[in-house]
């Protein structure tokens, strides 16, 4: 399967179109900005959510390998239990499904301006669900990932020239954008693309 995240988030913005080609897609918390083609979930009730659940309560009423995507824009900072959701995940989606989180950067002013946000992300903050990440001695749950893309902001090209160069830096040292860079030009959010390994 191609990388999904550089068509839903275009140049030209969120995508407005279905971009799915038939998989079966769940876009969770998905408010009034749903993914075109996916299924619709959220707590408060919108003409873009199918299914009313409130997310913090486990389980989530679908199957177990029922989805084929799972779209998580801007969810994963309100949930309560952060371990529990990406365990749930990872319960309801195939093998080699893909799993699209965009969340803001903890040096954003906007991850401080919604009161309900309760996590605060750096490009290493999945690291203990993928393999590979040097995190395989920390088991807080067992499941896996493969990180297939991760992007510091959008993934497509900043017509802003310094704010390009910033995130080549980034690219280049990780550790040392999030530690001290970042406190004079932070991103506003990250983006990852993962793959469930089951």
């Amino acid at each position: 399967m191609e990388l999904l995240t550089p068509q839903i988030y275009t140049p030209k913005g969120f995508a407005k179109e279905n971009i799915l080609q038939g998989k079966k897609a769940l876009d969770i918390g998905c408010g009034s900005r749903k993914l075109p083609g996916a299924v619709g979930v959220d707590i408060v009730k919108t003409a873009d959510v199918d299914i009313l659940h409130d997310l913090s309560v486990f389980p989530w009423p679908f199957r177990e390998s029922e989805f084929d995507v799972v779209f998580a824009n801007h969810f994963l900072e309100h949930t309560d239990d952060l371990l529990k959701t990406i365990s749930e995940i990872h319960r309801i989606t195939r093998p080699g499904a893909h799993i699209i989180i965009q969340v803001p950067y903890f040096r954003s002013v906007d991850a401080y301006t919604d009161p309900t946000h309760r996590h605060f992300f750096t490009s290493q903050s999945l690291d203990y669900f993928i393999d590979g990440t040097g995190c395989a001695e920390y088991r807080y749950v067992p499941i896996r990932f493969k990180k297939l893309a991760f992007w510091y902001g959008w993934p497509h090209r900043s017509k802003n020239p310094l704010r390009e160069l910033i995130k080549k830096l980034a690219y280049r040292a990780p550790r040392f954008y999030d530690q001290y860079l970042s406190l004079l030009l932070p991103v506003p959010c990250l983006t990852f693309e993962l793959e469930v390994i089951k």
